[in-house]
């Protein structure tokens, strides 16, 4: 799929939207006009647009707003409505959150509104290694809550474990799964999974009384290795990059019935200057 097929389909989905903000969201369709899963789709149209698609359509909402506040008679209860608020004080709320002003105070053009900034995706440049790879079998541990809050806990158990049973040795990896994206899902509903490719006899230890830990196997097959390089609060920009830039003039596509994994390559990264990490992203390609 060339660059040029990529971004027709996602200016179609931004269309698709832009002529239906009354309507709701339908994920399915608009994965289905730009040909991607719907596990997919999310990361790829914000990349391409630089928010989610929720967070765009609500934007686009709130901007309409802006113009039925000046310009038509409408009061700002139906203009709430129209704006896909069930009261007039969520909508005030979201409005003076991100305009800084209320829909009272634009109505009376007493303040002049200035236009949001969003910041897309950097340029970069990654080569991947293309790669086919064996079943990864592993032990997690899952938790629950935005990524800076779980990934700590996580690792904190399976690590605990790992090194209490003196399973821990050099050629032990630390894999990384970040199931869901922070701008669709909320942030108490998001999972990660801390894992080590343990494969060891695990009978004479605590596994099995440790309702907290569990085997699993990450699938096998091909996959675009790309190395992130730095700390890992710029993943969100590798993996922009990916799936704005790199996958779309590739000749590849992803496939939904695997995740992307992460590899971290130092081996304790509280000890390692955020400029010296080094992380490998795995892409699975259909």
């Amino acid at each position: 799929m060339s660059k040029q097929i990529h971004i027709e389909r996602m200016n179609k989905v931004v269309q698709h939207i832009e002529n239906n903000l009354s309507a709701d969201i339908n994920i399915k369709e608009l994965a289905t006009l730009a040909f991607y899963s719907e596990f997919y789709f999310h990361r790829v149209f914000r990349s391409y647009i630089g928010e989610s698609v929720y967070a765009y359509r609500k934007r686009l909402l709130l901007e309409r707003a802006i113009k039925l506040l000046l310009y038509t008679n409408d009061s700002i209860t139906e203009i709430a409505f129209k704006s896909g608020y069930d009261n007039q004080a969520s909508f005030n709320k979201a409005f003076k959150n991100l305009y800084a002003y209320t829909p009272s105070q634009v109505r009376k053009q007493s303040v002049v509104i200035q236009p949001l900034k969003i910041e897309l995706r950097q340029n970069m440049t990654i080569k991947p290694e293309i790669k086919t790879i064996d079943n990864i079998n592993v032990i997690s541990a899952r938790e629950i809550g935005s990524y800076p809050e779980a990934a700590p806990k996580a690792w904190g158990r399976v690590m605990k474990f790992a090194y209490g049973n003196r399973l821990m040795d050099k050629d032990v990896r630390s894999i990384g799964i970040s199931h869901d994206d922070p701008s669709v899902t909320a942030p108490e509903q998001i999972r990660y999974d801390a894992c080590v490719d343990i494969d060891a006899d695990l009978k004479n230890t605590a596994f099995k009384n440790n309702d907290n830990l569990e085997r699993k196997t990450i699938a096998g097959g091909k996959y675009a290795m790309f190395l992130h390089k730095g700390t890992y609060e710029n993943f969100a920009q590798t993996y922009s990059y990916i799936f704005n830039e790199w996958l779309p003039e590739s000749d590849y596509q992803v496939t939904d019935d695997k995740t992307c994994f992460e590899i971290y390559l130092n081996r304790d990264p509280r000890k390692t200057k955020p400029e010296n990490l080094k992380t490998e992203i795995y892409i699975p390609l259909a």
